[in-house]
This record gives structure tokens, sequence and C-alpha cells, in this order.
């Protein structure tokens, strides 16, 4: 397979290095080439089939010299020999592709028999090896047209120096480029000397899509860099994608508002089951009997990817498809949500010409009861609001406050859905009404009365009566509005009231810059609270200003009464304000949320709270169980995705995520990729292509430490937890064997442990293959630990600093091949 390839790519045009094959007792015929050196690599016949690679586990000689060319052949040919496990694997599972494709439907017994006869043919197939012509190249590497993992929007770039023998056998560092087309490209880690330029960069993606859309497969691309030429020396399948998993899509169009930056577990999971509940809902309104088949598409609907919050764009397109005209629909409603990648995909079938039917009949109805709807639904709220906010105010104990979220949830989401529909008339009817109108928004509610929050301090100084109850009732009414209001671990003006004084001050501060009263009002505040430093990065933005205001009233005014005839304008006027509303009653149950939280963790651990799931403080409160080590994982991982550029959109396969990468980043310019810039546009702005966010976790963490319940007792020392590269995916707890020669351990030892090395080599096959997992200080997606573990199925971490030191046999830890995380479990008494 892999000489077929090279063969189709040098048909193509591709510049590949000539080459011949020669079977097991064919004499050589170098006549091809008149070069003295030599590549001889494997070609076995199913290395790089779409089952398996068994990439580096047969041997590739370099360098050869003319003579000795014959004899490094039969050194190839004699590694098959050594590798009959493979073989066998490898024949087998060509004799079920074989059978697969004439048919699975014969009967047992033929199928049987000629499951026999391909096996035989298998067997006897005429191996051969593959001589190339010897580059010596400045520099070489592999590129992925898709990352391993399943980040299918991601093209993955591992270089090396040289030759990239020493890459391999990970006596080498290697540099990372990983590049979403449209969206970033950045590099990992520091090369000296290494680096690719704009010009290869571009060569490198370019025939990256070229060739994955002439093989019409996800590729795994060797290449080596000669003289400013690109060179393709090996062209095979990505055979470690599932493609069997759902294909997910996530898109941070609009959702990025409300959850902006890096989230923590307990919002993602929250906001998870808040949209689950509502779409849920809105199914049995609408589907009847058939909601069972789009139950698993409700679990769905956001999700979280290096830390960020994203519609997951597929699941919604499916529910958008039910509506009665969704080719129309969809467009308004892409428009009206800020999606940018207009590409549509559904995972579900077109549903029924009934069910349509059903839903058309029902869509109509609630069209045009919604506005109703919505009046009931706000009343509703208002009561339970309130009735909740008491009960969470008196309660104390840390379960009873639990169980009130859970009958929270169910009471507050059972008739929230209307909001969804109230939100397509809202869309459909401002865009049909077509014209640029401002309507008199609820959204203007709260900056009014924060205007007159600041009259009353410029009046009366923030130490007055007046102001202190001013406060009160805009806290009471909008103390959970504020920048990243449903992040549930946002401090907001009703948890933290200084920020509100300090929002004030600085305002009018900046409006009366030399005015004597209000530095004496700034003084005022910063005996109350402490110096203006301690406190000063609390201090929010508000999006909105007073003259915000008085632009939305003048443009009110120009409003004249003809439009107000319109039905169409009172209907779009109705919905917007509706949507306002219930937005802002999502910011206040989101608000109550926070409370709750705030509280439980009070009572047990603080703010590390934040850091678990719903399940898991579940978990934490019913069972006791320690999750101290989840959450020094979590901390660790939040603040590693801090560092990562932020992506408006991703296609996954099945749930995967980024590696956290620890070392260091560097942004790239990525337009040129697509002939866009110029070089003066790039040059010394590299490092300032993306913006890294912060959401200043350690701060909130110090700031929270007075939270935790005396009397607990701490732990003597944080969690360990170690970050590498992710390798090869999968979960595995175990006992560590560490090894610093294979001669000093059978591979008998290895059975169910997790091997702890500097690096690997081929001959790890049998020791890998008992063990549960690996861990390497050295390593990087081309090593051999990384093609190993991924041929075996083996959870791996590779590239972990000083990893060989920290750990040692008998320490008990869990790798997450995933995310690249190593995070000690307990570790030997010495």
């Amino acid at each position: 397979m892999k000489a077929r390839h090279l063969e189709i790519l040098q048909e193509k045009g591709f510049s590949v290095p000539k080459f011949i094959l020669v079977s097991e007792n064919e004499e050589v015929d170098l006549s091809f080439s008149e070069k003295e050196y030599f590549a001889v690599r494997s070609n076995f016949s199913a290395e790089d089939g779409g089952g398996h690679s068994f990439a580096g586990q047969f041997l590739t000689r370099l360098n050869v010299k003319r003579e000795k060319v014959q004899e490094a052949v039969q050194e190839v040919f004699a590694s098959y020999a050594g590798s009959l496990e493979y073989k066998e694997k490898a024949n087998r599972g060509k004799a079920e592709q074989v059978l697969k494709q004439q048919g699975k439907e014969g009967r047992q017994e033929n199928a049987e028999k000629q499951e026999s006869t391909e096996q035989k043919k298998a067997e006897v197939l005429v191996e051969t090896v593959l001589i190339q012509e010897m580059l010596f190249p400045e520099k070489s590497g592999v590129l992925f047209t898709k990352n391993p993992k399943g980040i299918l929007s991601e093209m993955v770039v591992v270089l090396g120096q040289g030759l990239g023998d020493k890459v391999v056998e990970d006596q080498e560092n290697v540099l990372t480029y990983h590049y979403f087309p449209g969206e970033c490209l950045y590099q990992e880690g520091q090369g000296t000397g290494l680096a690719l330029d704009e010009e290869e960069l571009k060569t490198l993606f370019t025939l990256g899509e070229k060739i994955e859309q002439l093989f019409q497969k996800p590729m795994d691309i060797e290449f080596a860099i000669e003289k400013d030429k690109v060179y393709i020396l090996q062209a095979r399948e990505i055979t470690t994608l599932d493609m069997h998993l759902p294909v997910r899509i996530l898109d941070n169009s609009n959702i990025s508002e409300s959850f902006p930056g890096v989230c923590l577990p307990l919002t993602e999971s929250f906001a998870g089951e808040m949209y689950s509940g509502i779409f849920t809902s809105l199914g049995r309104r609408f589907l009847g009997k058939k909601v069972s088949s789009y139950e698993a598409l409700f679990q769905r609907m956001v999700g979280g990817f290096s830390g960020r919050m994203y519609y997951e764009i597929s699941s919604w397109y499916d529910i958008l498809r039910l509506l009665p005209f969704s080719g129309k629909i969809i467009p308004v409603w892409q428009g009206m949500l800020g999606v940018s990648n207009e590409e549509i995909s559904f995972s579900k079938k077109k549903p029924g010409f009934f069910l349509k039917c059903r839903i058309a009949f029902l869509f109509c109805y609630y069209f045009f009861v919604s506005q109703r709807k919505m009046k009931e639904l706000d009343k509703f709220f208002q009561e339970r609001y309130a009735e909740y906010g008491k009960r969470v105010d008196a309660e104390e104990d840390a379960k009873a406050l639990y169980r009130i979220f859970l009958e929270m949830k169910e009471d507050l989401l059972r008739e929230w859905d209307i909001t969804l529909m109230n939100d397509m008339v809202s869309f459909i009817s401002t865009h049909l009404y077509g014209k640029k109108t401002a309507f008199s928004l609820e959204t203007m509610k709260p900056v009014r009365a924060l205007s007159a929050l600041k009259e009353v301090a410029e009046k009366n100084g923030l130490d007055s009566e007046e102001y202190r109850m001013e406060k009160k009732s805009y806290i009471s009414t909008y103390g959970d509005r504020i920048e990243g209001e449903l992040k549930l671990e946002t401090r907001t003006y009703r948890t933290n009231e200084e920020l509100l004084d300090r929002w004030i001050l600085d305002s009018l501060e900046t409006e009366n810059a030399e005015r004597p009263e209000f530095l004496e009002a700034e003084h005022s505040i910063q005996k109350a609270y402490g110096k203006k430093g301690s406190f000063e990065t609390d201090s929010v933005e508000i999006d909105c200003s007073e003259k915000d205001c008085e632009e939305t009233s003048r443009m009110e005014k120009a409003s004249g009464p003809k439009q107000r005839k319109s039905f169409l304008y009172r209907l779009a006027e109705s919905s917007c304000n509706n949507r306002e509303i219930s937005r802002l009653h999502r910011t206040r149950c989101f608000g109550l949320m926070r409370r709750i939280v705030d509280k439980i963790g009070e009572k047990i651990i603080g703010f590390d709270v934040y850091y678990l799931s719903l399940d898991e403080l579940k978990e934490l409160l019913f069972s006791g169980k320690d999750f101290s080590l989840k959450i020094a994982r979590e901390k660790e991982l939040r603040k590693a995705y801090e560092r990562l550029p932020v992506l408006s959109r991703v296609k996954l396969l099945g749930k995967v995520d980024r590696d956290p990468l620890a070392g260091e980043i560097r942004g790239l310019n990525y337009k040129f990729v697509k002939g866009k810039g110029s070089r003066e546009e790039k040059s010394g702005k590299s490092e300032d292509i993306f913006s890294l966010e912060s959401t200043n976790l350690e701060r909130k963490e110090e700031g929270e430490a007075h939270d935790r319940k005396a009397g607990r007792e701490e732990m003597d020392s944080t969690p360990r937890v170690f970050f590498g590269r992710g390798v090869s995916k999968g979960i595995f707890r175990g006992e560590i064997l560490k090894i610093n020669s294979l001669q000093e351990v059978r591979a008998m030892d290895a059975k169910g442990k997790i091997l702890l090395s500097y690096s690997t080599d081929p001959g790890w096959f049998p020791y890998l293959n008992m063990a549960g997992g690996l861990i390497t200080e050295r390593g990087s997606l081309l090593s051999h630990s990384a093609i190993l573990a991924r041929e075996l199925e083996k959870p791996a971490v590779v590239n972990i600093p000083n990893i060989m030191a920290g750990l040692h046999s008998g320490d008990i830890v869990e790798i997450d091949g995933d995310l690249g995380i190593c995070s000690v479990i307990k570790q030997k008494e010495k």
C-alpha cells in the first residue's frame, strides 16, 4: 500500500524521490538512479492499510551505500519474519476485509470457506521492500491533515532537524504547528535554528489538502525539505480515527457573549443541564411520542471545548430541520444568531411528512399565542423566583440547598421552552419587517437604573443613606446583570457589592477628575473596602452607557405612529422585548444557582466547588467522595487553556479536546496560507495575532480562601498533576513500572502496569502489549512511543518534563491519553 500510494502521487505530479520495489529473492537493480546513497524501507503488504498502519514497526535503513543495498534489503525482510504477531493480525484483518467487500449476507458455511481461502491467499502474498533515492534534507517531519485525536478542523505539522530519524527515537526536540484554517496558526515548542517559513508552511498545508482530496481520506504524510523543495516520502491513511463516531460541529457565535473566556466545570455542567432540559420540554410539546428518537440530541445542545462554551450547532440544525420552511428559516436563524460559517450539516434523517405536518400545525398555533404565553411565563417566574430566593437565603444545610436546586430546575424549566418559540417569532418577524428600528427594549432598563444610581451618588455621596437605599434596590433587581453573568464562578454585584461601588466611583472620577468632593468619595470607599488596588481588578465594564440610552430614546421618538400600526412591527417589538425579559430572567436563574453554590461552598470546600460538575457535587455531598485530585487537575487545565487561542468553530469526531500544552506557545499569522496579508503586516507581530484571555482564576481562588469551612483538614500538599502530550487516547489507572533498561525487567512484569521510561523503541512491543498504558519523559506524535501505543490502542502520554525523577515503581497514577495528563493518585512510601 505504501508503494502504491507513492506511485499515485508520482503520477499526479507530486515531488516523490525515485524508487523501486524488490521481492525477497530478487537481485537488486539500481540502474533507476545515479545516486550513491539510498533509503531502504519496509513495504509490508498490510503496513499502510485502512485498519492498521504498523508505522515504525518494521526496519528502515537510511544512508545506505550503493554496494550495501542488497544487504539492507535482506535485513528489512528479516524484520518482517521477526514480527509474526503483526503479520498474523494483518493477514487476518485483510481476509476479513475481503469477505466484507464480497458480501456479508452469505450463508455461514460459505463465509467460513471463503475466510479460509482468503487467509491462505493473504499468507502467501509476495512481500516487497522499497528502495528510494536518499535525500539529505535540512528539515523533515510529518503532516497530519486531521489531528489524529479526532479534531477534524485541525492540521498538525511535526517538524524535526535533518532526516528526522532522531525525532522518531526521541533523541531530538521537535516543533509542532497547529493550523485551524481560517482561524489560527500557532507554534508549540522552541527549536534552535529550526522553523518553517511562511512559504514552506503554505506549501505543506496546500499539499496536505490536495493529497487528502486525492485519496478522500485523512492522511499521515511524511515530508522532507531539501534545498527549499518539499518532497513527499510517504502518505498513509490515519488509522487511529474512528469514523463510526458522530461528527460534532461546535460554534461559539453568540454564546461567547454570555460565557466569555474560560469557564469552570460547574458552569459547563449547569449550562448543559439547562439547555438539555429546555429542549427536552420543547420536544415533548412538538414531537409527542416521537420525542424518544431525539432525546440523545437534546443532551448535546451545548458543549465545552478547551474550557470554553460552544453551541453544538450540528444538533441545532437537526432541530431546526423539523420546522416548516426550514430551508428558509435556517438562514434567517444563522443571520440573527451571528453564525459566520453557513455550512449546514445534519446527523439525523429528514423527518417524515406526517411529523412535519404535526409540527407545522403546532408551530403556527404557538406562533400566534407565543406573546400571551410569554406574559404568563413572566408572571410565573417572578412569583417562583421570589419564593426560591427566600428559601435559599434561609437554608443553611448543604444537602437541602442541593435539593432546592433540583426542585427549582424541574419547576422553572417546565414552561421555559416557550422562550425558544418566542426567539423564532422574534427572528422571523424582525427579518420580515426588514427595517432597522430601535424598539423600546427591556435591555435598557438596567442602564437607566444604573444612571439613576450614579446621579444619587453624585448628589449625595457614596456614604449617604439615599445611595445605600438606591444601591440595594438596583442590586435586588439587576444585581446579577454583569459581564460573564452566566458563568457561575463570576463575582457579581449581588455577591460583591464593592464591585458596584467601584464602578460608580470610577465612572464619577472619569467625569469629574479634578473635583475635590469626588476625591473625598474615593477616600470613603477605600476606608470601607481597603485600598483601591485591592479590588480594582474586579471592576467591570458596562457595555451600555447613558449616552446609549439617550440615543435609543431619540430613535424611539423618530418612530412615527404609522409604523406602530403595522402588525409585523408590533409582533417584532413585543417578541424582542419578551426575549430580553426572558434573558434577564435567565440571568436571575443563574444568579440564584450561584447563591446556592456559594452557600454550599461555604459549608464544604469553598470556591473549589466550581471545579466540579453537578454529578460530582452530588457525589461529594451525599457520599463524601474525595475530589481533591480532580479539582487540582481542573485548575491546571484551566490555566493551560487560557494560553490557547480562541476558536470560533471546530469540527470533532466524538468527544475530544485539545492538549493543554504546558510548553511555549507562539501565535503566527495564518492569512498567508490562503494568499492574504503581506509580509509587512506580518513582520515582527506574529506573537500578537491572537488574544489570550485571562479569567483571573488564581485571584478568585485566593479571594475565596476564607470561605473554606473552619476546622476542615487541609491536605499536606496539593495533588500532583503532570502535563505532556496525549498521543494515544483512553484513560487508564494503574501502578507505575519504571524502566531504565529493558534488560532489568521481563515482559510479564509489565502486565497491567503503566510503563514509565525516558523513551521507547520498537523492541518495547512485547512489554507495551502486556501493559495498560505508557508514560515517557521525551517524545512527540512521531516517536516510537506514540506509534506503538496507537497501534496497540494503549493510552499514552509523552513529553512530560522530569517525570522520571517525579515518579517511581509502585506509585499509582491515572493517565489521560486524550488530554495528555498524568495525575498522581498515590505515591509509594519510601
